[in-house]
This record gives C-alpha cells, structure tokens and sequence, in this order.
C-alpha cells in the first residue's frame, strides 16, 4: 500500500560546503516531492477553477479557456490564457465512430489535460566536468501543459459512498478514521484529467454539441466547499 511514499530528504546546509549541481536539485526535489504528495494524497486531483473547453472548425478541433487544475500526480497545471485551436487527430475521431458503431452506444472523445515541461532559456556553460562541456545549456523549466484525446467514453459515475459516513445526523467518527487508515492510493498510471466529453457525429466524423464538462473531476476550494455546506443546510430546513 505505501511503496509509493518515501521518507523525505533534504540538505544539511554548513559552511565551507561545495556547493553543486546535485546540492540544488535536491532542493528543488524536496519541495516539489512534498507539495506534489500533499496535493495528490490531501487535497485531490481535479479543475480547481476555468478550463471550460469549447468547440472549433466546425467541431474538428477545441479550444480551452484559461485556468488551474491539479493532475493524478499532484502536479498544478496553469493555463495561463485561452489555448489556440487543438484539432482532434482525424485517427480519434475514426476510432470513436467505429467503438460507438461496434457497442451500439453513442460515439464520444474525451478531452485531456496533462502536465508538461519544456526547457527554455540557454545561456552559456562556462565550466564543465571532465568532458567537453555543451556550450550551452537551458537556464530554466517552464510548467506548461498539454491537451490530448482519448476515443472512449467517460466512465458513469458512482454514488459517493460517505453516506456511511453520517449516521443520525452526526459523522460517525469510527468510520471516518477506518476510511483513512485503510486507503493510502499509490499515483495513478495516467497522470491525466479529463476536462470534457465530446459527442461524435459521423459523415464525416466531428464534434456536435456542447462539450460535457459534467464529466471533469472537480478539486473544490475552501469556498466552494463552505458553500457546499450551507447548501446542505439549507436544504435540510426545507
């Protein structure tokens, strides 16, 4: 269950230490292993807020809007501003009319959101170690994402099982605390989310209607949880 987690290290600063390459990157690893395995194991995965995705070029491409998400990793994904047009792999769009022709069930796309680095920045390498040093290298690491697709439907979504959790109007604390000492989920394999559910139109193959966002994962913030409560009781005194 917890081969996934490991006892965190970080550097024992002194002085008259060398400093290297390896003594910041640990740094650097500590804090991003830390904050990547609190969000994904306290917080959740899932659309923090934006990422609304809307359809282009007559339902043979997307664009999403700006936002923030945390992926299955814990990782934060920033759209910064509006994507450019994405266009759906002709190949996808196929393979979803032809799953939804084979199942008799209707033929949909989902859209994905995944994390993504690229190196940027080079600036000159002015020393090296035995071997010939580049004479350049990329100074910096710029989080950015990616969108992708995926020709399957989302899977239907299960009741959430927390009515165990409350029992006469009062959270059953016994079952609160066996629900978190028996769970400790290991990383996902696909790190991604799903932002939408596209329904697929044949001859030719597209994209029709408005994109299903009701689909998403959702990672819920402290007000929108505070208005999830007086929702909730609100509707108790109905």
């Amino acid at each position: 269950m917890s081969d996934h987690l490991r006892a965190p290290t970080r550097n024992n600063y002194f002085y008259g230490q060398l400093m290297t390459v390896e003594t910041f990157t640990t740094e650097t690893d500590y804090f991003l292993r830390q904050e990547r395995t609190f969000n994904r194991l306290a917080l959740g995965h899932g659309v923090v807020c934006g990422l609304d995705v809307h359809l282009a070029d007559a339902g043979r491409a997307v664009v999403v809007t700006p936002g923030l998400a945390v992926d299955r990793w814990g990782r934060r994904v920033v759209v910064p501003r509006a994507s450019a047009r994405i266009p759906i792999p002709d190949d996808v769009l196929e393979e979803a009319v032809e799953h939804g022709r084979d199942c008799r069930q209707d033929a949909c796309v989902q859209v994905l959101l995944d994390y993504q680095e690229c190196v940027a920045d080079p600036m000159p390498v002015h020393a090296g170690d035995c071997d010939d040093p580049p004479p350049c290298m990329p100074g910096t690491l710029r989080e950015g994402y990616a969108v992708s697709f995926r020709a399957e439907c989302p899977p239907t979504r299960r009741p959430s099982p927390g009515g165990r959790l409350v029992r006469g109007g009062r959270v059953d604390y016994a079952e609160l605390a066996r629900l978190v000492t028996r769970d400790c989920p290991a990383p996902a394999a696909d790190p991604r989310i799903v932002l939408a559910a596209l329904q697929i139109e044949d001859c030719p193959p597209h994209a029709e209607g408005d994109p299903d966002i009701t689909v998403r994962p959702v990672s819920p913030t402290n007000q929108v949880l505070m208005r999830l409560l007086l929702a909730l009781l609100e509707s108790t005194h109905d």
